[in-house]
């Protein structure tokens, strides 16, 4: 990962406050657990896997955890996926073979496997909202939940994570991180000097992985967004709502602006946009997943403003929803 000096002091100072937060809060529990959360989070168990990076002889050169964000789509630790070995699935809970289709790195990386009937996939919450001191749970190796804190944030590849007291390491990187309704917060992962408390990949990126194949969402390539998550269009976004009869569908796609930068440059590819769609069918926020360099990505944001949808709709009432907007530049 390279980094500015200025970035390394801003890491290191960001991860001396968590090892010092890590010592406030090693006395938490997961007492405020109401039941409900409780039973979700002990029900995730069966949709945490064990993935394994093996050399030609099967043997085992890495290991981390994963889980389900889709029947046919695992979550997991970036490491194991950029060893570029072959990959091995276990269920943790029942020690199964899954068989691995496909893996790679779109906003986080990922493995497709065969569709699993039998499981359960995650269920996301609102990375976003995600504060200070807030509580956040893991589930241990020793069959127990592990509670903590939020410490702080954490920039790293243009995408604010937020540090965790809970230490992640060997056993848990790759792990779901649940706020306190049981919901998926986030992906574990080790801190960037290996030593100090974790961190954790926002569940918003995950949102986005679920779209992986889908018509219109590409699987992309690099480590992560190459751009900053952009200002919401409006400063008043509505709450989305995380379950929904009908999804939005998109009425108009109005042609962004082709900048003369990027023409001469010969600069091409697609943008891809997080929207989040009011009840009016209007765009409210967006986000960018993927960027172009030249002022695309900023044309390609103003066009996002100007789409209209058909809303989300549930119990027959229009309700905000985030979409998947992916937007082409090609020279023609």
């Amino acid at each position: 990962m390279e980094q500015s000096t200025r970035g390394v002091r801003v890491i290191s100072a960001a991860m001396i406050l968590a090892l010092c937060a890590a010592a406030t809060f090693s006395n938490q529990d997961s007492t405020e657990l109401n039941s409900t959360a409780r039973a979700r989070i002990e029900q995730a168990r069966s949709s945490i896997v064990i993935v394994e990076a093996v050399d030609q002889s099967n043997q085992t050169i890495s290991e981390a955890r994963g889980f389900f964000i889709r029947k046919d789509l695992v979550a997991t630790d970036s490491e194991i996926v950029k060893s570029n070995q072959p990959l091995h699935l276990t269920t943790a809970k029942q020690k199964r073979m899954i068989k691995v289709e496909s893996s790679g790195n779109y906003s986080l990386p990922y493995v497709l496997v065969e569709t699993q009937v039998e499981v359960s996939p995650l269920t996301l919450g609102d990375s976003e909202r995600v504060a200070m001191n807030d509580s956040v749970y893991m589930l241990s190796d020793a069959g127990e939940i592990a509670a903590g804190k939020v410490t702080g944030t954490l920039t790293i590849k243009n995408t604010q994570t937020f540090l965790i007291s809970l230490p992640i390491d060997s056993n848990n990187k790759g792990a779901p991180v649940f706020n306190r309704y049981g919901e998926v917060i986030g992906i574990a992962a080790k801190s960037p000097d290996g030593q100090s408390a974790g961190f954790v990949w926002p569940s918003y990126l995950l949102a986005t992985l679920k779209h992986l194949n889908e018509p219109g969402v590409g699987a992309g390539s690099g480590d992560g967004p190459r751009f900053p998550i952009g200002p919401p269009a409006t400063t008043t976004a509505p709450s989305p709502t995380p379950g929904v009869d009908t999804k939005p569908v998109r009425l108009s796609a109005p042609n962004p602006r082709y900048t003369e930068k990027a023409r001469a440059n010969g600069t091409q590819g697609s943008v891809v946009l997080r929207v989040l769609v009011n009840e009016d069918g209007g765009v409210n926020a967006i986000s960018v997943v993927r960027g172009l360099p030249d002022g695309l990505t900023e044309q390609a944001i103003a066009a996002a403003r100007l789409t209209k949808f058909k809303p989300a709709m549930k119990d027959g009432k229009p309700v905000p929803y985030w979409v998947i907007l992916e937007i082409n530049f090609n020279i023609r």
